[in-house]
């Protein structure tokens, strides 16, 4: 019975090689990777999930390991679970092995080879450039609010349903909450039917019904819209809607978010619970007083 000990964290031999090398870690691609009797470091860029291979010796490296003699041993392999790295040396001369590195739901297969002389002491697995997340030096820049700017995501807005069938293009990274929530004004009923977020224009434009709720005209003021979320309040940029509410009637209206008036954006989610707010009050009775007839000058 041979036994062997976690050499690889005891083993105070110096590397004859210190060899570093780099890897693109790719699951369609072998890596070969030339190792001796020294240690030969494996880093990937988070904990392995799994190690395999035929004739070697794969242990954690916490406890001495029993391998009965006679067991074709080509390498031994040191992996302790939850760690992004594991070592790797030859047990035999002029050896070839293929070790399978489970990583991240993939395989990757790493040819190991036993050399003399030369072997690779670090071996660091990268991702692909494209598979890094990508960030961005600075926020995207304030939109500057213009009567275009407002009018085209108001008309985006209503389209919305159209467009995105047609013509997708011109809704790509357009956010929909169909909220269909109803406020109660003192006068008015709101009901707030769909929230857009228009990203790249730092919009965000509501559509919505109102029905007046009482037995008399009411006066509205659409440059007034505004909508509220906890203690902040965003003022309209844009806005449709009727000036005119006679009793009981119900009118659709719209109106825009379009950043900060800072010149900062907003980046207001579609799916924040808005309230909404506008002025109203009732029209007030208008008398026509009659003429009066005078008396012509007397002879």
């Amino acid at each position: 019975m041979l036994k062997v000990a976690g050499v690889f964290l005891a083993s105070v031999s110096a590397l004859t090689a210190q060899t570093i090398r780099e890897f693109t870690l790719d699951p369609h691609q072998a890596i070969g990777l030339p190792v001796s009797r020294e240690v030969t470091t494996v880093t990937l860029p988070a904990p392995i999930t799994a190690v395999a291979g035929a004739d070697m010796l794969i242990e954690d490296g916490r406890a001495a390991v029993e391998v009965d003699e006679g067991t074709p041993v080509r390498f031994h392999v040191t992996h302790a679970k939850g760690t992004n790295f594991l070592m790797v040396r030859s047990v035999q001369p002029d050896a070839s092995g293929t070790l399978t590195i489970i990583f991240e739901g993939s395989a990757y297969v790493v040819q190991l080879q036993a050399v003399a002389a030369n072997p690779v002491a670090s071996a660091i697995f990268q991702r692909r450039p494209t598979d890094m997340a990508q960030k961005i030096d600075r926020l995207p820049e304030p939109v500057k609010f213009s009567p275009r700017v407002g009018l085209s995501v108001l008309d985006r807005a209503r389209a919305y349903p159209v467009l995105a069938r047609a013509l997708p293009k011109a809704v790509e990274g357009v956010s929909v909450s169909a909220q269909g929530r109803k406020i109660d004004l003192p006068d008015i009923e709101i009901e707030v039917q769909e929230v857009y977020r228009f990203s790249r224009e730092d919009a965000v434009v509501f559509l919505l019904n109102l029905r007046n709720k009482t037995d008399q005209v009411l006066e509205l003021t659409p440059s007034t819209f505004a909508a509220r979320v906890g203690d902040e309040r965003f003022e309209q940029s844009i806005a449709n809607g009727p000036r005119v509410l006679q009793p009981g009637e119900s009118r659709e209206a719209e109106f825009a978010v379009i950043g900060m008036p800072d010149g900062t954006r907003n980046d207001l989610s579609a799916d924040n619970a808005f309230t909404i707010l506008v002025n109203s009050s009732p029209r007030s009775a208008t008398t026509v007083a009659a003429p009066t007839a005078t008396e012509g000058p007397q002879s």
